[in-house]
């Protein structure tokens, strides 16, 4: 495996573009199992607006921006995780992990808590992912909008 960074990331310190990009590759397959979800389509003025409203980190090697994840304050005791993804042929190289090990380490400077997120239940391997990082189920979490349901994790950061 190349070498890889993980760092937060900032308007002016990162090609927006090439983050869109990756969330949209990154999502495909989310979308070609039936879970689309809005990373998948995301544009680079979104990207934008995320890093604007929110903290983002991003992993990045060679030069390639090869995945994110987004986090969001709660409330004063809880962040939320969101935008989790990586670029499809990194996959299962760790990075994922790391990324969301970056944003708890975010969130745990920043006072929280808790971590929260939300993922489709039924998904063949998102909660099971989030299971190994402990994060527990606490709620479900019904969408109007999409022929699926997700569920609300939870995970303690003290």
């Amino acid at each position: 495996m190349a070498d890889v960074t993980i760092r937060e990331a900032g308007v002016d310190d990162v090609d927006a573009a090439a983050l869109a990009d990756a969330y949209r590759d990154a999502y495909a397959a989310n979308r070609e199992l039936g879970f689309p979800a809005k990373a998948g389509s995301a544009t680079p003025e979104q990207v934008i607006e995320w890093l604007r409203e929110h903290r983002v980190f991003v992993a990045e090697t060679e030069g390639e921006v090869v995945g994110g994840v987004r986090l969001e304050r709660a409330d004063a005791g809880t962040r939320k995780l969101s935008r989790l993804g990586v670029r499809e042929r990194w996959k299962g190289e760790g990075i994922g992990s790391r990324l969301l090990e970056r944003a708890e380490r975010a969130a745990r400077n920043a006072g929280a808590g808790t971590m929260r997120l939300t993922t489709p239940g039924e998904h063949p391997f998102l909660p099971e992912f989030y299971y190994a990082h402990g994060y527990e189920i606490v709620d479900d979490y019904p969408l109007d909008f999409r022929d699926y349901d997700e569920v609300v994790m939870e995970k303690s950061l003290d």
